[in-house]
């Protein structure tokens, strides 16, 4: 593949009204998600008249790339990852040495839909404590109960939780020209190497036209195209305000035939396996040169 850096964009002149700030315009575009040549391996989609759907003009012209982003505050980032992680699907996964396949970072049962309205503070913190022990356990249980440090563990929870926002999704889809929303959004924490490394990788689907768009409910919408948002290193941020605002993120995109996000995420899982196996970030990053990694 090609790739390419994603400098400043106009097109936020896609979005009505067009004097919406970014700031609405991201919380409009949550709504949509319901509470770019070929990848080897990748499966292609077929549109409703029997023919292949082709990438989106910018992401055929460079399915993968990198482009530059900033972290939304930590309140309003927080906001936003305690709503995806009380929705009613799972949605945020971890995978590691030692595991055979990702691991949900979700509860099986407790806190409802009826949350996502209710982003106060006591909710918020419930879900980034939720998140942290599940974390922890599955951490524990993949490195035969040794788990991490505790200093490194808790650098790892805070700055996972900062790093799963749809946020940088909506600023990715405004760049490349696509509609303003990311559909089904899903989060990987991928962990690999010796001394630790790990990302967040946010998958969704996105879209050029609202042709490209099936599904009767919000939540069940998607399309033939699905990108993969790689994180830079989650540990080797410092977590300050400059590496916030200067987040770069490398992306992939790909033609896919799949219902649901999770059926995408799962038909990565060859690439990411090869990232844990070998401690390299290199099957996630199409052709960006061996040892050029995002920076933060």
């Amino acid at each position: 593949f090609g790739s390419s850096h994603i400098g400043p964009s106009t097109a936020l002149g896609i979005c009505s009204p067009a004097s919406a700030d970014l700031t609405s315009l991201r919380s409009a575009c949550m709504g949509c998600v319901g509470n770019k040549a070929t990848a080897v391996g990748q499966v292609h989609s077929v549109s409703g008249n029997g023919k292949k759907e082709a990438l989106p003009a910018l992401l055929a012209a460079d399915p993968s790339g990198r482009f530059q982003s900033s972290l939304p505050p930590p309140a309003e980032g927080r906001r936003d990852f305690a709503r995806i992680f009380f929705a009613d699907e799972r949605k945020i996964f971890v995978v590691a040495r030692g595991m055979p396949s990702m691991r949900p970072l979700q509860p099986s049962t407790g806190p409802s839909s009826a949350h996502i309205g209710d982003m106060s503070e006591q909710v918020v913190e419930r879900a980034m404590a939720l998140f942290g022990e599940s974390l922890t356990l599955q951490l524990k249980t993949a490195f035969g109960g040794t788990g991490l440090e505790a200093d490194v563990l808790e650098t790892l929870i805070t700055r996972a939780i900062d790093s799963m926002t749809v946020n940088i999704a909506i600023d990715f889809a405004l760049k490349m020209k696509l509609l303003p929303m990311f559909l089904q959004p899903a989060f990987l924490i991928v962990l690999l190497g010796e001394p630790l490394q790990a990302r967040a990788v946010t998958y969704g689907f996105v879209a050029e036209s609202p042709m490209q768009i099936t599904g009767d409910r919000p939540e069940s919408k998607r399309t033939p195209f699905c990108v993969r948002l790689l994180s830079p290193d989650l540990m080797a941020c410092d977590g300050g305000e400059e590496s916030r605002q200067n987040w770069e993120v490398e992306y992939s995109a790909m033609e896919v035939r799949t219902s649901t996000i999770t059926q995408a995420v799962e038909m990565d899982m060859r690439k990411v396996k090869e990232a844990v196996a070998h401690s390299s970030w290199d099957p996630l990053r199409g052709t960006r040169p061996a040892g050029e990694a995002a920076r933060c």
